[in-house]
């Protein structure tokens, strides 16, 4: 149960959420098949949007700004993960790795930071209102 002195999840905490959760669906599609898939998406996307959603306020920005972040390190670690043995070399791979997986992964990215911008952007109007800082014309 929460208690009415909780104000919400540190940075800290936020992040570890959703790169936990990133992490978690990362691991279930690269031990199942190749590359990130459909498992990581829901996770990466819940994640962040829960991330935002619990947050403090005062870290409601770095909830906006994490999910490529985070996109970016899952990938990169399921990259190097799935080594193919080929004779490039490490940085090349995992440069190509990388713009691959930002290239056809750029929905999951875009969708998981919109929705944690959407969030925020409640969160703060809520807030707002909650207070009386905006006051609705009467007619």
């Amino acid at each position: 149960m929460v208690s009415a002195g909780w104000r919400g999840l540190p940075v800290s905490g936020a992040i570890a959420l959703a790169l936990g959760a990133g992490i978690g669906g990362g691991a279930i599609d690269v031990l199942t098949g190749q590359g990130l898939r459909a498992t990581f998406a829901i996770a990466f996307v819940v994640g962040c949007a829960l991330a935002a959603a619990l947050v403090r306020r005062e870290g409601l920005l770095a909830a906006v700004i994490m999910p490529p972040l985070i996109y970016v390190a899952v990938a990169l670690g399921a990259a190097a993960v799935q080594s193919d043995g080929s004779t490039n070399s490490w940085l090349l791979r995992q440069v190509f790795e990388l713009m691959t997986a930002l290239i056809l992964g750029a929905p999951v990215l875009l969708t998981a930071t919109a929705v944690a911008a959407c969030i925020a952007l409640l969160r703060i109007v809520a807030a707002r209102f909650a207070v009386g800082v905006v006051h609705l014309p009467r007619q």
